[in-house]
């Protein structure tokens, strides 16, 4: 008889299955302020630890990339103030709401490094429920509009 998830609920109708090689892929964003290098240190060292759980298994562990995670800096006055009335003009009065959320995106890195002392306005239109980076991803129009909108004030306020 076979179970849930096509598992055998008697060890007798259970099968000896070994596999000569497996190959496990994972991607993974890792928070600002952490040295992607150490990560993948420590990840090669407790992947690669031999120990009961492994029985006796060679384990190989190889990263393709990997890059650190951006931590922008607060936005000085000058540029603060404009994004912040220009907010309240399109949202109905309602203020940014400043958030940690995507630090991890590496590109953001490396424009920090090729243009340092620029300012970066990283900003986007993700809801609960808009599934980001999934198949059936979706975003809401209207504020992806606002959003536009708003950001043109704010280049427009600037001297």
């Amino acid at each position: 008889m076979i179970g849930l998830q096509g598992l055998p609920h008697e060890l007798a109708s259970a099968g000896n299955v070994l596999y000569k090689e497996l190959t496990f892929r994972c991607s993974m964003r890792i928070p600002p302020r952490l040295s992607s290098k150490e990560i993948v240190e420590k990840l090669r060292t407790i992947l690669t630890a031999e120990g009961p759980e492994t029985f006796g298994a060679k384990i190989e562990f190889s990263c393709d990339d990997f890059g650190d995670g951006f931590d922008a800096p607060d936005l000085p006055e000058h540029i603060k103030t404009p994004l912040n009335e220009a907010t309240a003009e399109i949202f109905g009065g309602n203020k940014p709401l400043y958030v940690g959320s995507g630090g991890s995106i590496p590109f953001m890195e490396v424009f920090s490094d090729l243009f340092p002392g620029s300012n970066f306005l990283l900003t986007g239109v993700g809801f609960s429920d808009s599934n980001a980076h999934s198949a059936n991803e979706n975003l809401r129009l209207e504020y992806c509009r606002k959003l536009t909108t708003m950001v043109s004030v704010m280049l427009s306020k600037f001297k």
